[in-house]
C-alpha cells in the first residue's frame, strides 16, 4: 500500500500499471478516509467558532427566536456534518471517477474492470488529500472573521469581487487538476491506452461541471458572493 501511495506521487505511471494488475484499494482507501476525519477534527473548533459568528453576524436578518434555537444546536450541526463529509464524500468521489472512467472504456472499447477504475480513483485522490492538509493549516490559523475564505482555488489570489469569472476561479483548485492527471494515467493504465486521452476526457467533465455550478451560483446570487 504504501508502495503505491508514495509511486503514485512520484511514477504515477509504473505506480498505477502495478494498481491495474492487483486492484487492492481497500486499506488506502481506510487510510485516506481515516486522514480526512483527522483532519475534518482538527479543524473542527474553529469551523465551530466561525458557524456562530457567522450566525450572529447575520442576527439582522434572522428572527431573534430562531437565533436563539440555533445558537445551542450549530456546534452540534457543524460536527456531524464535518464528520460525515469526511468519511462519505472520499467514497462519492471515487463512485463518480470510477463511472466516468468506465462510459470512457465503453465509448472508446477499451475494456477494463470497474475494479481497477476504483482503485485507480482512490489512489489517484492523494493531492486532495494534499490540499485538505494545507486548507487545515490554513484555516487553523486565520481569525474566525477569515475562516470562510479559506481555500486553494485560483480566486483566493484575487480580492472578492462579483461576478460569474470570481465564482467559476473558485473551482479552479490546482490539487483538483493534479488528481484529475493522475486519475486519467490510472484510467490509461487500465485500458492501456495513451494517458492524456481519459485526462483530457476528465478535464472535460470537470470543465462542463464547474462552469454549470458556477453560473447556477451566480443566477442565485447575482449580487456576487462578496
Amino acid at each position: 500500500m504504501w508502495r503505491c501511495l508514495l509511486g503514485v506521487l512520484t511514477t504515477p505511471g509504473r505506480a498505477f500499471e502495478e494498481i491495474a494488475e492487483r486492484p487492492d484499494f481497500l486499506k488506502s482507501a481506510f487510510f485516506i478516509c481515516g486522514a480526512s476525519l483527522l483532519l475534518a477534527l482538527a479543524l473542527l473548533p474553529k469551523a465551530q467558532t466561525a458557524a456562530i459568528w457567522m450566525l450572529e453576524q447575520n442576527s439582522m436578518q434572522i428572527p431573534p427566536e430562531q437565533v436563539e434555537m440555533l445558537l445551542p444546536i450549530m456546534p452540534i450541526v457543524t460536527a456531524v456534518g464535518s464528520i460525515v463529509s469526511a468519511l462519505v464524500a472520499p467514497w462519492i468521489t471515487w463512485l463518480l471517477i470510477a463511472c466516468l472512467l468506465k462510459v470512457y472504456s465503453l465509448v472508446s472499447t477499451k475494456s477494463a474492470s470497474f475494479k481497477v477504475f476504483f482503485a485507480a480513483s482512490v489512489f489517484g485522490y492523494l493531492p486532495i488529500l494534499i490540499g485538505g492538509v494545507i486548507t487545515t493549516a490554513i484555516g487553523t490559523a486565520v481569525p474566525v472573521e477569515n475562516f470562510q475564505q479559506v481555500s486553494l482555488s485560483l480566486a483566493s489570489f484575487l480580492p472578492q469581487q462579483k461576478g460569474f469569472l470570481y465564482i467559476f476561479l473558485g473551482s479552479c483548485n490546482p490539487f483538483t487538476w493534479w488528481s484529475l492527471i493522475l486519475w486519467g494515467a490510472g484510467g490509461a493504465a487500465a485500458m492501456k491506452t495513451r494517458s492524456w486521452v481519459p485526462t483530457a476526457y476528465l478535464f472535460g467533465c470537470w470543465a462542463i461541471y464547474a462552469v454549470l455550478v458556477s453560473l447556477l451560483t451566480f443566477w442565485k446570487a447575482p449580487t456576487g458572493i462578496g
